[in-house]
This record gives structure tokens, C-alpha cells and sequence, in this order.
């Protein structure tokens, strides 16, 4: 090949690469890009300094004239618009950042919770231009997530697929149970996101929140109206956590909660199995009248010794309504509940019985007598592993050995209550639940977490900078250039 030749075939082969790398740009859509009369977005990135924040950055177009940039976003499916007001720096090209937490108390963003977002820009003219709306999900970055979807379910995963896939199955066949019950024909998708162990988990909830400590007993809480965690992989945890996003679909309204033994009696029916680790106690409080008034168990408090007397009689009261009552008119009693009734006219309505009808009327099912005053028990309703559907007869019970130590926790509970009647030993019973080697290691993992920060930010784009193409296009040209030579070496050997 002649010297003009080679050149020629040069050119051209630059002239390739530079055009596979402008047509690898351009072919990209831009994150939220506007009309072209105002500024326009090329790409917005996350940089996630987990687990405190998040900073949304972006290059933008036309932007000299910007007077202000501001970020907004809202927490899917049901979180406030926020604003977080953005850092202009001009230049060659002019790039926006802004930074808004993750883990302040007034605004935590829990890991896998998707969130809507978006760029207002104002002009010196005072004209105002916003970028269209985008989805970005916030992870924990520290692992790679996997997923798997059937129906209305995703269940998100790092560790092991069997557990996911066991995770999947269980909470399909919770929602097929409960769903009727609530009378919900319809649901919205949920997420699922399953870490391996507690350890895993640590940096997942608010700091020295005692929401987290109470999780980690539990192995899972519903974190958003379609998100729930599970720290503890277990079947009868993703199927309670699960029941939580129904009723919570079925009968929170826009003005109060459901009462505590509705939501977590129907949640503990969905378990299967709630017997096995609530029976013992609810049989001995029957046994000797030391039952919880329903009035007192509306709400949660901090009090041990009453979680097992509490889903299970949480469980038995609900399966009593249903039993005696029908799948029908506990449809009406949530649908209720969300129209924004109070406690005491929603069972008014649909049973004609008010609170202490109520409780008199379940207590004479199991064989109490009636209420004679309103013992206003406080509850602690810490979300602990529970489970099943029926309260048994006496000799459904465990193993003889299950029974015994069933009875055995129960008649401890039982204790915790009598000294709580006798005098003021809250405090004292807390103290005594966490052990000095408990406080002791999580000031350790508070301590580490504020001395081994992420010495580098986790980068997580919805659409990451292209410049793979311009890569391309240069490898190209270089083994089109190195052919060329090799062609013209080969024709000059003799």
C-alpha cells in the first residue's frame, strides 16, 4: 500500500471513531431534559454517602442565565413533596448538586424505597422550568441486589436465592389468605428486601432508634406503604410483615391508625403457626383471668412481659369477630376504619357492640366472666415473631415439652404484670431486658460507624455517562490502524 494510501485509511478509520463516539452520546436520552427556549439536563447521578444522604448532581445546557436551582422529590407511593435548594457551580459547563439526607428523624428514606424527583431552575428573568419526572430507587450500596417478581411481589435479595425464592412463595400465599378478610380485590405492587442476617442490617434503620432494636427481635417491620424489611429471614416474618401492608391498604385512613389488636391480630392469624409461640401465654392469662381489656391494647407501649398475652389475644379476639360475625362485616369494619371512624363507632356500626361489649362478649366465649371495671392494662407491643390461625382447644396444645416451656414464659409474663400493678417497675424491666453486653455492642457499632466511614462516595445512576461509545470508537480506529501497518509491512517483505 502507497504512503497516501495509508494516510487516506488513517483518516478515515479516525474519522470512524469520532463519529462512534458522537452517535454513542447523542443516542443516549437525556434524564429530564426540557424545551429548548430554557436550560436542559444532559444527566443527573446519586452519589450515595450511605447511610446518611444522597447527592443528586447534573450537567446543564443553556444554564447562564440560572438563578436558582432547586431538587424536589417525594418518597413513593405516599411521602410530602420535599425541596432541597441546589449549589450552582458555572463554568466551561455549568453543573448542579444538591444534597438531602436519608437518616435525619424527620426525614428517613429507608433503603428500597423508590422516589420521585425532579429539577426546578429560575431564570434571572424569573421564568421557571422544571425537568420532567423521574424514578430513582434508593439501595443499600454495600451489596449487590438481585430480584425476583410473581404478581403483585418483588422480593429484593443478596445472599441466598432458595431464601428469596421461600420468601416469595410464603408472602404470595399470605396475601391470597388475608385479602379476603380485608376485602381487597385489588393491591398495589410491594417490595420485599430481604438481608441475610441482623449483623447485615445494622446500618439499615435510624440510628439509636429503638424502632431498629425492636426489628431485630421481630426479624422484619413494614417500613413504607409497599416496603417491607426482613432481618431475619423466616416464614412466618415476611407473611406477619406482608399483612401489615394490607391492612394498612384496607383500613388506615387519612385520619388515625388502625387499633393495635386489629392490625396485629390479623397479622399474627397470617403467621399459620401462632400456637406454637403465643398459646401457652394466652392459655394461662384465660386460665387465670389475667387477660388484657381491649381498650388497653389500641395502641403500643414499651412494657415487656405482655407480648405473648397480647398477639395472642390480639389473634383470638379477631378469629373470634370472624368466626361469630362473618368475612363480610370485617370487610365493613376496615372500610370503616379508613372512612376515618373512631374505634369505639366502628364496632358500633358493624356489630352493634362498643369496646366493652366487645371484650365481655370474647371473654365469655373462652369462659371468663364479665368485666366488672375497666383495668387499663398497658400492652407492649413490640413486633416479635408470631404466628397461626385458630385458637386450639386445650389439648390441640404443643409437645408436652412445648407446653411446658409455653407456660413456663407465660407464668414469667404473668409476674411481669403483677409487678407492674403493684408498682412502677417499667424502667426497671427495660433495663433488665438489655444486657451489658447488648449496650455494649451496639455502642461498639455506633463507634465504628462514626470512625471507619466509606473512605470513597457509591455511585448509582439512572443512566450512567456514556463513555463507553467514545472507547469504542478509539479501539476501533487503533486495530483498524494496526491491520493498516501489518498490510503494509507484509507488502514490503520480499
Amino acid at each position: 500500500m502507497t504512503r497516501p494510501g495509508m494516510l487516506i485509511a488513517v483518516l478515515f478509520a479516525v474519522l470512524f471513531a469520532v463519529l462512534a463516539g458522537w452517535v454513542g452520546l447523542t443516542t443516549v436520552p437525556q434524564i429530564g431534559a426540557q424545551s429548548a427556549d430554557g436550560p436542559v439536563v444532559q444527566g443527573t447521578r446519586f452519589e450515595n454517602d450511605w447511610p446518611d444522604s444522597v447527592t443528586a448532581s447534573a450537567l446543564v445546557d443553556d444554564a447562564s442565565n440560572i438563578e436558582s436551582a432547586t431538587f424536589l422529590y417525594a418518597i413513593l407511593p405516599e411521602g410530602a413533596l420535599t425541596r432541597e435548594a441546589a449549589e450552582i457551580v458555572s463554568g466551561d459547563v455549568t453543573r448542579v448538586s444538591a444534597e438531602f439526607p436519608t437518616r435525619n428523624p424527620m426525614l428517613w428514606i429507608p433503603a428500597g424505597a423508590d422516589f420521585e424527583w425532579r429539577w426546578e431552575f429560575v431564570t434571572t428573568e424569573g421564568e421557571r422550568f422544571e425537568t420532567e419526572p423521574q424514578i430513582w430507587r434508593y439501595e443499600d450500596p454495600r451489596f449487590e441486589w438481585e430480584s425476583l417478581t410473581s404478581g403483585d411481589l418483588e422480593v429484593v435479595y443478596y445472599d441466598d436465592r432458595g431464601v428469596a425464592e421461600q420468601m416469595l412463595s410464603e408472602g404470595l400465599l399470605a396475601l391470597e389468605e388475608i385479602s379476603p378478610f380485608l376485602g381487597l380485590d385489588e393491591l398495589i405492587p410491594i417490595k420485599v428486601y430481604v438481608w441475610a442476617n441482623p449483623s447485615d442490617a445494622r446500618e439499615v434503620e435510624r440510628i439509636e432508634s429503638e424502632t431498629f432494636e425492636e426489628s431485630v427481635i421481630t426479624g422484619g417491620t413494614r417500613v413504607l406503604a409497599d416496603l417491607v424489611h426482613i432481618y431475619q429471614p423466616s416464614r412466618w416474618v415476611v407473611r406477619h410483615e406482608l399483612t401489615h401492608v394490607l391492612t394498612k391498604l384496607a383500613g388506615e385512613g387519612p385520619y388515625g391508625d388502625l387499633p393495635a389488636w386489629l392490625d396485629e391480630g390479623m397479622a399474627t392469624i397470617a403467621e399459620g403457626d401462632w400456637l406454637d409461640r403465643r398459646g401457652g401465654a394466652l392459655r394461662y392469662a384465660i386460665n387465670n383471668d389475667l387477660v388484657l381489656s381491649l381498650r388497653s391494647m389500641e395502641s403500643p407501649s414499651n412494657i415487656p412481659g405482655y407480648v405473648d398475652i397480647f398477639y395472642g389475644q390480639s389473634a383470638a379476639i379477631v378469629l373470634f369477630l370472624l368466626e361469630e360475625h362473618g368475612t363480610e362485616a370485617m370487610n365493613d369494619l376496615f372500610q370503616i376504619f379508613k372512612e376515618g371512624s373512631s374505634v369505639e363507632d366502628a364496632l358500633q356500626t358493624v356489630y352493634g357492640m362498643g369496646r366493652t361489649e366487645v371484650d365481655n362478649a370474647w371473654r365469655d366465649s373462652v369462659g371468663l366472666p364479665p368485666r366488672e371495671e375497666e383495668a387499663d392494662r398497658s400492652t407492649a407491643i413490640e413486633d416479635d415473631v408470631i404466628g397461626g390461625p385458630q385458637v386450639a382447644e386445650e389439648d390441640e396444645a404443643a409437645p408436652d415439652q412445648e407446653q411446658a416451656n409455653a407456660e413456663q414464659s407465660a407464668e414469667q409474663s404473668a409476674e411481669t404484670i403483677e409487678d407492674q400493678a403493684e408498682g412502677d417497675r417499667a424502667d426497671e424491666s427495660v433495663a433488665a431486658a438489655r444486657s451489658e453486653d447488648d449496650i455494649a455492642e451496639r455502642t461498639a457499632e455506633i463507634q465504628r460507624r462514626q470512625d471507619e466511614r466509606r473512605a470513597a462516595p457509591v455511585f448509582a445512576s439512572a443512566e450512567p455517562f456514556p463513555w463507553e461509545y467514545p472507547l469504542i470508537g478509539v479501539a476501533a480506529a487503533l486495530v483498524l490502524l494496526s491491520g493498516l501497518m501489518l498490510v503494509r509491512v507484509l507488502s514490503r517483505t520480499p
